[in-house]
């Protein structure tokens, strides 16, 4: 749930807990004391398998529905980014990082 808010609110990365662990607005909602660390969620994301996936994509088809049983939209936005992100050192994952970027046209 913390992942869930902390994207609703524009926190996109897991290094952004860090400054929110003690975060008056997400405690509250949450009902915490503390939100989880970086760490805690990194953990957290590393032990996601083909089960866990199955479960986002209901929650994500559940939320779905909610929405567009209020208001459906008129149109959708597919967000294709192809932006870099740097990672250093020996990080879990940065294989994972970057796609690559398909050639230009002249």
């Amino acid at each position: 749930m913390q992942m869930i808010y902390q994207i609703i609110a524009a926190y996109f990365e897991d290094d952004c807990t860090d400054e929110l662990i003690n975060d008056p607005v997400l405690t509250a909602i949450l009902e915490k004391d503390t939100l989880a660390s970086q760490p805690t969620l990194s953990r957290f994301w590393n032990r996601m398998d083909a089960d866990t996936l199955a479960q986002h994509d209901k929650i994500n088809a559940t939320m779905r529905e909610i929405v567009y049983s209020i208001k459906k939209p008129e149109q959708m936005l597919f967000d294709l980014d192809s932006t870099l992100l740097n990672t250093y050192g020996k990080q879990e994952g940065k294989a994972f990082n970057f796609h690559g970027c398909l050639p230009t046209k002249s």
